[in-house]
């Protein structure tokens, strides 16, 4: 009988779930997409346990879970990993929730005004994609966002106003502003590492 492509993707995909740890890093090395979702499925769930225990959010575990994987697949050419992938994982989740706690801390004594867009805090992130690829994806998010957060996010960024002038012009609080100029950069961020963890999956097969 004749293989499918979807079939022949399957078999693709089930042989790398018998690789090892090792074995998979090093394939991911070479610039294979589908190696990495395998150590990202293998791994996923255990990290997010770990995460989500600690910080008591599941946006918040979800974020720093898929940050660290990542961090991961654009440091692979560079990265050699001394101890085992499991426990290299675990140190790397462990210290992004510490940070996570320190920004926190810092946060509470300030306004959570955010001075950058999404795209300068993501650059770091793009080796499987060019930025005018990613700049694409922001946009498409952009437009998925609800009508007065995409309207706020958009004065903002794009016509460069203060959060006063923005107030102002809106009749809205100043406050209100940055609650949605926050949830907006919060979103945008989530949407978007996870169109760059999709375009990582597809690389290499």
């Amino acid at each position: 009988m004749k293989k499918t492509p979807i079939l022949l993707h399957f078999l693709h995909s089930m042989a790398f779930t018998e690789l090892t740890d090792l074995d998979l890093w090093l394939q991911a090395k070479q610039d294979k997409g589908v190696a990495f979702k395998t150590l990202f499925d293998r791994y996923w769930e255990k990290l997010y346990v770990y995460a989500f225990n600690r910080l008591k959010s599941e946006a918040d575990a979800q974020d720093i879970v898929q940050e660290v994987m990542i961090s991961l697949w654009s440091r692979r050419a560079t990265l050699d990993i001394e101890t085992s992938l499991a426990a290299y994982l675990h140190t790397a989740v462990q210290y992004e929730v510490l940070n996570h706690f320190s920004r926190t801390a810092r946060m509470a004594d300030r306004s959570m005004e955010y001075e950058q867009t999404i795209l300068p805090e993501l650059n770091s992130y793009t080796a499987p994609l060019h930025l005018k690829e990613l700049a694409t994806m922001a946009a498409n998010e952009i437009t998925r966002l609800p009508e007065k957060m995409q309207q706020v996010y958009r004065l903002r960024q794009e016509k460069n106003l203060s959060v006063k002038e923005i107030s102002g012009l809106l009749n809205i609080s100043e406050q209100t502003v940055r609650n949605q100029l926050n949830a907006s950069y919060q979103k945008l961020k989530k949407h978007l590492k996870e169109a760059i963890l999709l375009a990582i999956f597809l690389q290499g097969n």
